[in-house]
């Protein structure tokens, strides 16, 4: 398994791989922005034409985890755009295929956001998470912290709200 930051323009290949990724995780229940990983395939397609738009103007990176030229987990690491933020970024879509899951795979993708944003200059990185997830427990053994929670903060995949949990995670002073 490698780990590469994924450039832009993205291929008609990855673009396959990622709405695909994507179309699982949300079958599984995931929190990542959509409800129906039948009928919302076109509208996770035309997310990530979007955010190769945003590669291409250096407003956000993406990192792949790939074994043999497929993408088997994928983050987002996007800087603050505001003057006042320009310290701080957040860590979006972390996901990892179902059949690649517990072998680490997460916590390399997330180190690997971590190392950049560090080697950017950036001072703290925050991230929202269901609150019933097992991801509030992953993220507190990578040594993020529990800022508070949000009830009623985005609608499941079974229609019902739930709570979101805020995070956070000061980085090194350089």
């Amino acid at each position: 398994m490698n780990i590469s930051r994924l450039t832009a323009p993205i291929t008609g290949e990855e673009l396959r791989q990622l709405t695909a990724l994507m179309q699982e995780a949300v079958s599984l229940g995931a929190s990542i922005g959509y409800t129906d990983a039948t009928k919302q395939v076109e509208a996770m397609s035309r997310y990530w034409q979007r955010q190769s738009r945003a590669l291409t103007q250096g407003d956000v990176q993406f990192f792949c985890a790939r074994i043999d030229q497929k993408i088997v987990g994928i983050i987002g690491l996007e800087p603050c755009g505001k003057y006042n933020g320009s310290h701080r970024g957040e860590v979006f879509k972390l996901i990892v295929g179902q059949a690649w899951r517990r072998q680490g795979i997460a916590k390399k993708l997330m180190q690997t956001a971590v190392d950049s944003a560090t080697q950017a200059g950036l001072k703290l990185l925050v991230l929202d998470t269901r609150t019933d997830d097992f991801t509030v427990t992953l993220y507190q053994s990578l040594g993020w912290v529990v800022a508070g929670e949000i009830p009623r903060y985005a609608l499941s995949t079974s229609g019902e709200y739930q709570a979101t949990t805020l995070m956070f995670l000061l980085l090194p002073r350089q």
